[in-house]
């Protein structure tokens, strides 16, 4: 049952082979990886654009927490033969995909660049001036990727509890089968 035909260089049926391919060093497919990303960009947008202000209501929250609900029901749900290293891969892209954003839409409107965090500004504040921009994109690089990698790291822990949880249910299930 457990039985998979869509592993790299499997002869299953082909039909699964050709559409799950893996993203690079993980278990999990290119499409399931690119579209949990995705599903944190709109807030990143929205928030960077100042559209959808941070902690401004229902909105937010539900383009905040939705994505990462998503992330942990997969960590929850997904069997992967390395549950921990696809999430840490996941929040790595994800770190990138927000300081990638953040970056573009530096200078557009009334942006991060124009309303960077407090901390941010009393980083890039022991700067010299010629420096400052530079400190303050390096300090809200640094953020977004500890936000994606942390994320990751979150999710991953989860997927090797329920992953954990899944094995030792199913040993328990076999052994109880067997005895009958």
């Amino acid at each position: 049952m457990n039985e998979r035909h869509d592993e790299p260089g499997s002869r299953g049926t082909g039909r699964a082979t050709s559409v799950a391919r893996r993203f690079p060093g993980t278990d999990m497919p290119l499409w399931l990886m690119f579209g949990l990303v995705g599903l944190g960009l709109p807030r990143t947008v929205l928030a960077d654009l100042d559209v959808v202000a941070p902690e401004s209501g229902l909105l937010y929250y539900v383009l905040a927490l939705v994505p990462f609900a998503v992330w942990l029901a997969v960590a929850v749900v997904r069997d992967s033969r390395q549950p921990f290293l696809d999430f840490l891969v996941l929040g790595i892209l994800y770190g990138l995909s927000l300081l990638l954003v953040h970056q573009m839409l530096w200078d557009v409107g009334p942006s991060l660049g124009d309303h960077p965090p407090a901390s941010a500004v009393d980083f890039a504040d022991r700067f010299d001036p010629a420096w400052r921009e530079i400190a303050l994109r390096a300090y809200t690089s640094g953020i977004a990727m500890v936000i994606g990698i942390g994320t990751g790291l979150t999710a991953g822990v989860v997927a090797v509890g329920a992953q954990a949880w899944r094995s030792r249910r199913s040993r328990r299930t076999e052994r109880g089968g067997a005895s009958r």
